[in-house]
């Protein structure tokens, strides 16, 4: 939603604004820099994992989908493949258009204003109502240390055993990842094929390292960095396909990828009804099935970028995609929360979806939802757009300084 990177055109060698290149340059720009699919697979992939928690909690059968809500968990690494495939775009869109790998300036910057503000609001609350239904520990205190580290993966304590939020783990991994992401964006550019072959190479390794382990050491590291290189490898490459197959079928061809997101997601549901929940272990399923998952998730986001277009700026969908991210952060712990209160209503020691109460079933899982999208909305438009604004108002005259020293030349 934000683009706050800069480039030098290369007509005028004036550093402007990348939301601006349309502007100054004909080469392929805005028409596949902001693809609705990403929007819409965000949003989809949030919403599965979202669901599988609430499911968890209340129980509520989904039916004959009842397949989606029980492996929704698996969509934690959609929105990984995602990380890479968004951040690399801009970088394919300059391969495409013959342009030289320019420096990811201020990257690390960006990152922080975007991943941050809301993640430490998160750890916050989570401290604060830890701190209200117990005591301080020591415990805690190495947790919330590891939080604040984003180093919270590497831990027994603040992993497995976390009370700052289960869902925070991804925020540890994608750190990683944009650590490495300046290296592997230029390596990726250069040596596209080779590169991610390393990244996959890395993976399988890792994965052959970690399948021999047993209990909390197998539990400890089958969702750390090095279990999604290669997915995040693929989300990279990924990139670099869709804009070339988006330059060959020009905005063609749209109803057809439709029609093959379906089939795609189809072969994902089966997969996961007639393989994961067949499937003893389903941890040890999700390390061995994850770069074959992932090239199926990697299709139906081609498909959906391919078929729906360019995203709008605003509306619904930009909206749910804006707040996706808090969501993700917030809905585990509020679905927990909400339970723990008695809310809604409930008596007794044995909670009311261990004795099929479906009226209650029903109530909470709509009022899970309901909550988790009212604190969404409140961290996107209080936490994350105030350090937006901050953040834009300490670069424009940044901005502003460096298209003066172009001018001069």
């Amino acid at each position: 939603m934000y683009d706050f990177t800069t480039k030098q055109s290369s007509k005028t060698g004036i550093l402007i604004p990348n939301d601006m290149i349309n502007k100054t340059e004909n080469n392929i720009t805005d028409d596949f820099r902001r693809p609705m699919g990403v929007d819409l697979i965000r949003i989809l992939a949030a919403m599965l994992v979202a669901w599988f928690h609430i499911w968890q909690q209340s129980w509520l059968s989904a039916g004959k989908l009842e397949p989606l809500p029980r492996t929704g968990y698996v969509w934690v690494d959609m929105m990984i493949l995602l990380s890479g495939f968004c951040l690399f775009l801009p970088y394919a869109i300059d391969h495409e258009n013959g342009m030289e790998f320019q420096k990811p300036k201020g990257f690390y910057r960006r990152r922080m204003v975007r991943i941050l503000p809301a993640y430490f609001a998160c750890v916050a609350v989570h401290l604060l109502v830890t701190l209200f239904q117990n005591q301080w520990t020591q415990g805690l205190g190495l947790d919330l240390a590891a939080h604040l580290t984003l180093t919270h993966t590497w831990f027994l304590q603040s992993y497995y055993f976390t009370k700052l939020g289960g869902s925070l783990w991804t925020v540890g991994v994608l750190a990683g990842f944009y650590l490495l992401f300046p290296v592997l964006a230029k390596l990726m550019y250069c040596y596209p094929m080779r590169t991610f072959g390393a990244m996959l190479l890395g993976q399988v390794a890792f994965t052959a390292f970690a399948i021999r382990l047993n209990g909390s050491q197998y539990q400890m590291v089958f969702n750390r960095l090095p279990a999604f290189i290669g997915v995040l490898g693929l989300g990279m490459v990924l990139a670099l396909l869709y804009i070339k197959i988006a330059i060959l079928c020009k905005k063609r061809f749209g109803r057809v990828f439709l029609l093959l997101s379906v089939a795609v997601f189809g072969g994902i549901f089966a997969l996961l009804k007639y393989s994961l929940l067949q499937s003893e272990d389903g941890q040890r399923w999700q390390l061995l099935y994850r770069m074959p998952l992932a090239v199926l998730f990697g299709l139906l986001l081609l498909c959906f970028c391919l078929g729906f277009g360019t995203a709008q700026k605003t509306g619904v969908i930009a909206f749910l995609s804006a707040i996706s991210y808090s969501f993700y952060l917030w809905h585990q712990s509020i679905a927990v929360w909400l339970k723990q209160a008695h809310i809604p209503f409930w008596q007794g020691d044995v909670p009311p979806n261990q004795l099929w109460d479906k009226d209650w079933m029903l109530q909470y899982h709509f009022l899970c939802w309901g909550a988790a999208f009212v604190a969404a909305t409140l961290s996107f438009l209080v936490v994350e757009k105030l350090f937006v604004r901050l953040f834009v108002q300490k670069t424009k005259p940044n901005l502003q300084k460096n298209q003066q020293k172009s001018n001069k030349y």
